[in-house]
C-alpha cells in the first residue's frame, strides 16, 4: 500500500518576492496561497477576468507538496 505521494503545485509570487492569493491579496508567506495545478492554469488567472493590476509582474513558482499517512494506533 501506498503510504506517501508527491505533487509538484504552482503559486504565484512577485517580481518583488511576495506572493498573491486568489483576491491578489499580497503575503509572504507561500502557505496562505492558491495553489494551482499547471502552470497554464497560472497564466490563465494572470490574464483572465481577476486578474491584478499588472500581471506581466508575477510568474509561477513550483513548490513541492507532500502526502503521508500517518500510522494508525492500534486499539
Amino acid at each position: 500500500m501506498k503510504t506517501r505521494d508527491e505533487r509538484i503545485r504552482y503559486v504565484i509570487r512577485h517580481r518583488d518576492g511576495h506572493f498573491i492569493n486568489i483576491r491578489c491579496e499580497p503575503t509572504h508567506d507561500f502557505m496562505k496561497v492558491d495553489r494551482w495545478v499547471t502552470e497554464d492554469d497560472v497564466q490563465a488567472f494572470l490574464h483572465g477576468y481577476y486578474a491584478p493590476p499588472d500581471p506581466d509582474n508575477y510568474y509561477a513558482v513550483p513548490i513541492k507538496v507532500t502526502y503521508e499517512l500517518e500510522t494508525e494506533v492500534s486499539q
